[in-house]
């Protein structure tokens, strides 16, 4: 089974692969992604685009678990 990340796992991964282009205007420009998506995910201002997430390795995965008997 793969490890779960969590968001401020995705935000560290995210970071590194920028720093490996540079800046984030090299990042976006090489995956044909708008450099102001970029910056609003990584200032918290919208959710990670799928671009941005692929371009580094992630994909956002959903999931709902149980708390406790009685489903409520």
């Amino acid at each position: 089974m793969k490890r779960r990340l969590d968001l401020l796992d995705a935000y560290r991964i995210v970071r590194e692969k920028i720093k490996e282009y540079g800046s984030q205007r090299n990042f976006a420009q090489t995956h044909g992604i708008r450099e102001q998506d970029v910056s609003d995910a990584l200032c918290d201002r919208r959710p990670i685009p799928p671009a941005v997430l692929k371009a580094a390795g992630l994909r956002r995965v959903t999931y709902y678990e149980r708390i406790g008997e009685g489903g409520a």
